[in-house]
């Protein structure tokens, strides 16, 4: 037997085996560390986008109905009178078009987060189904939908505005015949088509819900108990208004409601999750939007 070919051997030896192991260890484990770190990237992005969504939902909400602010009211006058308040002297308790609250004291308030509560001829019921004249305590209604046709079946006050500038308290609700007070001012024809809206009193602010999870709610009054509130966007940190006045100073709370003549908006938003590589706010990023609304149902006519 050749002696050279025993000494000869194939494979490799336990110390090549190890180093190649610690070798390997050291690449996988650098390949996971590459995978979490564009997993966490992936979902922080995602979280982002999920933020600047929600806070852009709220605030074109927001601005949509506080652009309407006194629609229903003519205001023929100077010093921002309108008709909804003229005529009701409050709906459901708001004396004011525009009913500003700095810092809101509610419980379960988000930190020193303000609160609104803005009155307008919000939502079309329908249209005039039968002519009407002056004096007349009765309209006949043709509904937009069967919801529509429930809104006055309640025993609280309601308000409804006709053709976007006459108010009447509704008295009574029978089928689609109204009963109003005062008695009609004015006779109204139904060609070309007049519109019925109710007057309602919307109020926005913050809160943190069972979850612990700061949001912006919307609420429409009258409702019976805070559960009513309707959650618009969630993890909504921080809501702050000014208001621009009359004679174009700015104010956090107007002494004079009357005088608002546009309202700022500052909304601010986080993540739902913190970024462990963000070092500051405990981890979460956050977002804050601006905008301004011109209040044009409130301009102040010229004589």
């Amino acid at each position: 037997m050749n002696k050279k070919n025993l000494k000869s051997t194939a494979g490799v030896t336990l110390i090549e085996l190890l180093i190649a192991l610690v070798i390997s260890a050291i690449l996988v484990a650098g390949i996971y560390r590459v995978f979490i770190h564009q997993q966490r990237t992936y979902r922080t992005q995602e979280d982002v986008a999920d933020m600047q969504q929600n806070v852009r939902v709220a605030i074109n909400r927001m601005i949509r109905e506080i652009r309407m602010a006194g629609f229903g009211g003519k205001n023929e006058n100077t010093n921002g009178n309108n008709d909804i308040i003229n005529v009701f002297g409050n709906i459901n308790g708001f004396t004011d078009i525009i009913n500003a609250v700095d810092n809101a004291p509610r419980g379960d308030n988000v930190g020193n987060s303000d609160e609104i509560t803005i009155v307008a001829a919000y939502e079309r019921l329908g249209i005039l189904n039968v002519n009407a004249n002056v004096g007349d305590l009765t309209i006949t209604v043709a509904y937009d939908s069967p919801e529509s046709s429930k809104h006055f079946n309640i025993g609280e006050r309601r308000y409804l505005c006709i053709a976007g500038r006459d108010n009447y308290e509704v008295t009574n609700s029978a089928g689609n015949t109204l009963t109003l007070n005062p008695p009609l001012r004015q006779g109204y024809v139904t060609v070309p088509e007049i519109s019925l809206f109710v007057v309602r009193a919307i109020n926005y602010g913050l809160r943190v819900n069972a979850q612990g999870v700061p949001v912006l709610y919307r609420n429409i009054y009258p409702n019976t108990g805070l559960s009513q509130r309707d959650t618009v966007a969630e993890y909504i940190e921080d809501l702050q208004f000014r208001y621009v006045l009359a004679d174009t100073t700015e104010t956090d709370i107007p002494g004079d409601p009357k005088q608002v003549r546009g309202v700022r908006i500052n909304l601010t938003a986080r993540t739902q999750i913190p970024d462990p590589e963000l070092k500051t706010g405990e981890g979460f990023r956050r977002r804050t939007l601006r905008t301004y609304i011109d209040l044009r149902n409130l301009r102040d006519e010229t004589p």
